[in-house]
């Protein structure tokens, strides 16, 4: 921000202007420009609403596909599902693209949408904060205050790198690499490497790198449901099909996020009511893993113990195969240590290694710390860490927290449909910028959801969650990150992507007040407006 600017700020934010409230910096601040800041950019611009403004903490957009280059890295959806349906590409080259395919969609669509001079860079939002008197939010924004109106928290599900919990990692004396900061410099080609962990990143990482290495240790606390993925790349001619006929991939669009919605959501949400086809998916599974690991005691080591659906599953034609490798170990005895030249498991033995791979995940959305290091105020000294952290996580509609005025998050507690990240971010920009229009409309300063609409919305959502297999006791093997430490599972909306659209567009507006400066009381919308 300019001299300018800031003087602007300390100028106008002292109170009101011939009699009206003082306008702030912006109508509207995006936090983040991943998927989600930018999704809901352009659903603003849409609108016509030009005053926002993204503040991102790195040099540039993309989020998780900025942050993540390491070996392999690609969706682990079909690529025709992974895009807006109203910015349909239509060459990409496989069923499942790669990471650096998506970052260049991410990037084009920024530029299509002229989203980029909204943008500002190296720009970390370290708190928020509510001024109730002149309902805006404070923002600080790597040490200047910015204020808005309407914050929106587009910061994804994976915030930071989380601690790794290795004893003795630090006192490490070869390479440290963490899957999400790669170094490309580095050369395994011919070194001793250590993985530790085996989620998602590390089903990408471990068969792109066993051909290079001299040796490959893989240390597993949990294993993880893999299954086959059918990726070939997509013929040119299909290509052009998809270019002069754009409905043909909007239908494949509308299929493959109906398929990954059922193996993701459908079927773990009626695993009580349908034992039978989750059973029958589960024992082709193991079938499929008999088939591709020779050796039985790695089988039994590669073998889940929880119900498919507890943990995400991992879509690859190349990880179970890696461990047939003379060079590949799965090793699943807990470490004790790392020492300054291998690591050291429970059983006493140590494995001397080169190169460290931290592939141990991070703190989600919803983790207390993130908001302890980035607080957010809102009225009456509410405090979203320590809520976190005391209560379970609620939030109407997984967008709005009461206590939280002019504050919505594109991800909120129980927000993933499963269908599609992008369906996601589009439902949640639909009921943001109904919420946006209304306040406009009304001339309000502050909306709040209610307590009544957000507990009422809440019961439901735990009610949906009954007979699914996040309630089934093997859950408690898995070590999935869609469970909290209040042992619910708030990474999931538990309906379909198709009911969360609905809702976006028929939520009661009443669930919501409106307030203005100049009319303290609250105000709800006329009963004829709710439909509107």
């Amino acid at each position: 921000m300019s001299k300018s600017n800031g003087a602007k700020i300390a100028r106008t934010n002292g109170a009101r202007a011939n009699g009206r409230p003082a306008k702030p910096d912006h109508e509207v601040a995006i936090i983040g420009a991943g998927f989600s800041g930018l999704g809901m950019a352009a659903a603003l611009l849409r609108e016509n609403i030009n005053d926002f403004v993204i503040f991102e903490r790195a040099g540039d957009v993309g989020g998780t596909w900025r942050d993540n280059t390491y070996p392999g890295i690609g969706v682990d959806i079909p690529t025709f599902a992974y895009q807006f349906s109203y910015d349909l590409k239509p060459d990409w080259s496989r069923f499942f693209a790669k990471g650096h395919e998506v970052k260049s969609y991410i990037d084009d669509f920024t530029d299509k949408f002229r989203i980029r001079p909204h943008i500002r860079f190296n720009s970390e939002v370290r708190s928020r904060t509510w001024d109730e008197e002149r309902h805006l939010w404070r923002l600080d924004v790597a040490g200047e205050e910015v204020t808005a109106r309407h914050v929106i928290s587009a910061i994804g599900p994976f915030v930071d790198p989380k601690p790794h919990g290795v004893p003795g990692a630090d006192d490490f004396e070869g390479e440290v690499i963490h899957s999400a900061r790669w170094d490309h410099d580095s050369d395994l080609k011919g070194k001793r490497v250590a993985v530790v962990g085996t989620g998602a990143s590390s089903v990408q990482i471990v068969p792109s790198i066993a051909r290079e290495v001299e040796r490959l240790d893989v240390y597993q606390r949990t294993p993880i449901w893999v299954a086959p993925k059918f990726d070939p790349k997509i013929p040119k001619r299909l290509q052009r099909l998809f270019a002069r006929f754009p409905f043909t991939e909007r239908i494949a669009r509308w299929w493959t996020s109906r398929i990954v919605e059922a193996i993701i959501i459908t079927l773990p949400l009626n695993y009580s009511r349908l034992p039978i086809v989750a059973r029958a998916i589960e024992a082709r599974l193991r079938l499929y893993l008999r088939r591709t690991v020779k050796d039985p005691e790695t089988r039994r080591k590669l073998t889940p113990r929880y119900g498919l659906g507890c943990k995400r599953p991992a879509p690859s034609n190349h990880y179970w195969q890696a461990f047939n490798r003379d060079n590949v170990e799965l090793v699943t005895e807990p470490i004790e240590t790392v020492t300054a030249t291998g690591v050291r498991t429970a059983d006493g033995r140590e494995r001397e290694v080169d190169v460290l791979i931290l592939a141990t995940g991070f703190r989600m959305a919803f983790d207390p710390e993130v908001f302890r290091r980035t607080p957010v105020t809102g009225r009456d000294g509410f405090d979203l860490a320590t809520s976190y952290q005391e209560q379970r996580l609620r939030a109407y509609e997984s967008i709005s927290i009461p206590k939280l005025p002019n504050h919505f998050m594109i991800f909120g507690p129980y927000g993933w449909t499963g269908a599609s990240w992008h369906v996601l971010v589009q439902t949640a920009a639909r009921h943001i910028i109904r919420v946006l229009g209304e306040a406009s409309r009304r001339g309000a300063t502050a909306v709040e959801v209610s307590e009544e609409a957000t507990d009422g919305y809440h019961r439901k959502i735990l009610g949906n969650l009954e007979g699914s297999v996040w309630k089934q006791p093997s859950c408690a093997f898995a070590n999935s990150y869609y469970f909290d430490h209040h042992g619910d599972v708030p990474y999931l909306r538990p309906t379909s992507g198709r009911a969360a659209e609905k809702a976006s567009r028929t939520f009661p507006l009443d669930d919501y007040t409106f307030e203005r400066l100049d009319r303290p009381q609250r105000q709800r919308p006329e009963p004829e407006e709710v439909a509107a």
